[in-house]
This record gives structure tokens, C-alpha cells and sequence, in this order.
């Protein structure tokens, strides 16, 4: 915020408009200072990565080594920036009764949104009506969700060069997604419950950015991706950073609850400028 914004603050006549302004600003300010202490600690752990001491990085910056080791320790977790920068929308459709073929679990979109702001990210959960075009082309977006929702999200996940989420019919028992390379389809199954969610970054219908979309084969699939990015944030962000990217998620979860019980990935990282080189390893417990 620039000092003329908060000129016109203070000049706001009515004290309840005064206050609503200036709590505003207090918010937006606080979001530029989580979003810049968040890049921060990003490069002072880049730079250590890379053989930095700390007292070097401290003389580049012009701060005390013991100062530098305390803000790379303080803060927002450099890895959200997995998630970019700036305010998020969480985009889920809206099921009012019923079961809707594609929807994630009723409680995806509000555990999504309070990771993000357990992060530092200012965040807002939007709802759309299933079956109908969408705007997907604005900053900031997480769709939760299937191709069988929308023209649109299904529109965004045929730009997927290695991943195919063919789109499923009513009834479909088999429904899977495709690695076009590997001459695989994944699909749910196995003694204990199971199932598969979708993890991608991809580019927007307008070409101006990306999205990250969260797609669950069934409901539970979309906790378990959900349990993934809180649980293993770091390793994602260092193998996909703020690439185009599409990963599998494996995900075992309580027959009766449906609450995800173990998510893993189920293929490597597939970054989608590397497709042409080696993929990058996944993760195992």
C-alpha cells in the first residue's frame, strides 16, 4: 500500500467507512508481507542449497548472518509458493442433494481453503453449477473437481500431453485415467478401499497462466490429494515448482467414513517440459 493510500484513508470522512477501509488495508498489507517473506526464505534456502553460508548471504543483503538465519526460519513455508502468489480461489461446484457424477467430497473445498490459509494465502471458496461453462481465465484459481462438471474443466485437462482423464458416464464402475506413455490406465481397486486423484497444473483457455486442478476418481480421492499437499508440500514444490505438471495420487481411505487414511503418489512427477527427457522420481513411504 502507497502512502497516497493511505492519505485517502485517513481523509474518508465517515469513521465506520474510515475503519472498514483501513481494516482492509491492514489485510492487503499483511498478504504482501506473508507473500514476500514467503519468496525470502525461498531464496535464502536456495542460496544455502547452493553453498551459501549465511553470514555470505547476510552481506549480500545487508543483513547479520544471525538475522538471516532467523528469517529463513520465520514465516510463511517457501513451498506455497507450489501454489504461486497472490489471493487464491478455491473453485468446487455446487451440490445442493444427491451425488454428482465428478464432484469432489462435500468438505474438499473448505479443507483445501484452510491449508491455504494455514500457508499465509488469502482465500476464497467459489461455487459454480455443474454442467455449464465456467471462467476459468483469472489469476489465482484451484478447481476441484472433474471433467464431467463442466465444458470447460474439461476443456483444461485435454492439454495434459502425458495424462488422460477420459471423461465418465453415469454408472461407469471403471472409470480410470491414462498414461499415455507408459501404455497405462490406472484405476481404483485392490482388498482394501482405494481410489485415485488427479494433480495437475495446467495452462489457462486463454493461454495468460495456469490453473492447479484436484480431481478424485470418487470423493475420497480429493481428501487424499487434499492430505498429500499438507503433508508433502515440500517434496512437490521442489519437483514441480511453478512448472506445468501432472502427478497421480494413491489414495486408501475408511470404508465407512471415507476419510482418507494414507495418500501417496502413484506415478512421478510428470513435469510437462521435461516430457521429451526423463520423468522425475515420485515419492514413497
Amino acid at each position: 500500500m502507497s502512502a497516497d493510500d493511505v492519505a485517502r484513508i485517513f481523509a474518508i470522512e465517515d469513521k465506520v467507512e474510515r475503519l472498514k477501509a483501513a481494516t482492509d488495508g491492514v489485510a492487503a498489507a499483511q498478504q504482501t508481507i506473508n507473500e514476500l517473506t514467503r519468496i525470502r526464505r525461498a531464496v535464502i534456502r536456495e542460496l544455502h542449497a547452493d553453498g551459501w553460508t549465511f553470514a555470505r548471504i547476510g552481506a549480500a543483503a545487508g543483513l547479520s548472518r544471525a538475522r538471516i538465519h532467523q528469517v529463513s526460519t520465520q514465516g510463511p513455508a517457501p513451498e506455497g509458493l507450489f501454489f504461486g502468489h497472490g489471493a487464491l480461489t478455491v473453485l468446487a461446484p455446487e451440490v445442493r442433494s444427491g451425488r454428482v457424477l465428478g464432484a469432489p467430497d462435500p468438505t474438499a473445498a473448505q479443507r483445501l481453503a484452510d491449508l491455504l490459509r494455514e500457508l499465509g494465502f488469502t482465500v476464497a471458496v467459489e461455487r459454480f453449477p455443474p454442467g455449464r461453462p465456467v471462467d476459468l481465465n483469472r489469476d489465482g484459481l484451484i478447481v476441484l473437481g472433474g471433467p464431467e462438471l463442466s465444458p470447460s474443466v474439461r476443456q483444461l485437462v485435454t492439454a495434459d500431453p502425458r495424462l488422460r482423464r477420459t471423461v465418465a458416464r453415469a454408472g461407469d464402475t471403471r472409470r480410470g485415467i491414462e498414461d499415455r506413455a507408459a501404455r497405462r490406465v490406472y484405476r481404483p481397486g485392490g482388498p482394501e478401499p482405494h481410489d485415485i486423484a488427479y494433480l495437475a497444473r495446467l495452462p489457462r483457455l486463454d493461454g495468460r497462466g495456469t490453473i492447479l486442478i484436484i480431481d478424485g476418481l470418487h470423493p475420497p480421492g480429493s481428501l487424499g490429494a487434499i492430505r498429500l499437499l499438507a503433508t508433502r508440500l515440500a517434496t512437490l514444490h521442489e519437483r514441480a515448482a511453478a512448472h506445468r505438471f501432472s502427478v497421480l495420487v494413491a489414495v486408501r481411505y475408511d470404508r465407512v467414513t471415507g476419510e482418507p487414511q494414507e495418500a501417496e503418489l502413484l506415478t512421478p512427477v510428470y513435469r510437462h517440459d521435461q516430457e521429451s527427457r526423463s520423468p522425475i522420481s515420485g515419492i514413497r513411504r
